[in-house]
């Protein structure tokens, strides 16, 4: 089998219907959350990004980016090979003993932060949870 002959026409297949997806380049922009330049093959461009894992701009935050940067001055950067970041392993536990009603206490109030969360929140609601200490963890 002509494997790259193969893969080529799927390729063009995706493309040819329009099911190839192409991600934004954007160039966030620190301390005017939610604007952002977009990179395209015309230039670049101002644009509002509200389709970020940062809806509530938490990323820009002065308290989140000084732990950042003493977590950075201390681990470095980089994926770091093979293995979980402790401080994920750390926050994952912190998550795990908190429960719904810590995060979310009035429907009418909460925000979602992400289409996941929301569709699960909404879930529990609708199975009669709302207002209920619903565990969160494994």
């Amino acid at each position: 089998m002509d494997y790259e002959a193969h893969f080529q026409w799927q390729l063009e297949s995706l493309h040819r219907e329009g099911r190839y997806r192409v991600f934004a380049d954007l160039e966030r922009k620190a301390g005017i959350f939610p604007r952002a330049r977009h990179h395209h093959p015309d230039g670049t461009g101002e644009v509002t990004v509200w389709c970020s894992n940062d809806y509530l701009g938490m990323g820009q935050h002065p308290a989140v980016l000084k732990v950042m940067h003493e977590v950075l001055e201390s681990c470095g950067a980089g994926a770091g090979g093979t293995g979980t970041n402790h401080y994920h392993v750390l926050l994952e536990r912190e998550l795990a003993s908190t429960t719904l009603a810590d995060f979310w206490i009035d429907r009418r109030n909460w925000i979602p932060e992400s289409g996941f969360n929301d569709s699960w929140v909404v879930g529990f609601w609708r199975a009669g949870h709302g207002g209920h200490d619903v565990e969160v963890g494994r």
